[in-house]
């Protein structure tokens, strides 16, 4: 199975599956697709790391997660990508993981590594590319607001 890896052949891809399913549909299952399933889970690239926090459970911490606007849930990277958002998963993976990633934001061959070990780990694919399975069962870290300083990962 080949692995997409740039962003515009995983849209493709989606957009591709998705024509697939309705042609199918219409004219009796003839054509049929399967996406990878990280194109069929996230549905835009993660383009900023965003700083989340829990007014109600706990008002004194913040969680830094990639993040794509208007949808915190449905955001995908992969190896080749450099922004914010990979520069939150960096961190994520050294502060809870125990990883020494430089935090540069460039998802490269040491990122991918991490990552697939932490999704063996925690029992997702373990593909290398980071979508909402792999949010889902990641733990993240808790900072604090007043310091900054990591206070729990959960």
């Amino acid at each position: 199975m080949m692995k997409i890896r740039s962003g515009r052949a995983k849209s493709t891809a989606a957009t591709g599956a998705v024509l697939a399913g309705l042609l199918g549909g219409l004219f009796g299952g003839v054509l049929a697709a399967a996406p990878s399933a990280t194109a069929a889970a996230a549905s835009s690239p993660c383009s900023y790391g965003a700083y989340i926090y829990n007014k109600v459970s706990n008002p004194t911490s913040y969680k830094y997660i990639p993040y794509v606007t208007g949808d915190l849930s449905n955001c995908w990277l992969d190896r080749g990508m450099s922004n914010t958002a990979v520069r939150a998963l960096q961190k994520n993976l050294n502060s809870c993981y125990g990883y020494r990633l430089a935090t540069d934001g460039v998802f490269g061959e040491l990122t991918e590594s991490a990552l697939v070990t932490v999704q063996k780990k925690v029992g997702v694919a373990a593909d290398g590319d980071y979508g909402p399975n792999t949010r889902n069962a990641m733990v993240w870290a808790n900072y604090s607001v007043e310091t900054g300083a990591r206070i729990s990962c959960n």
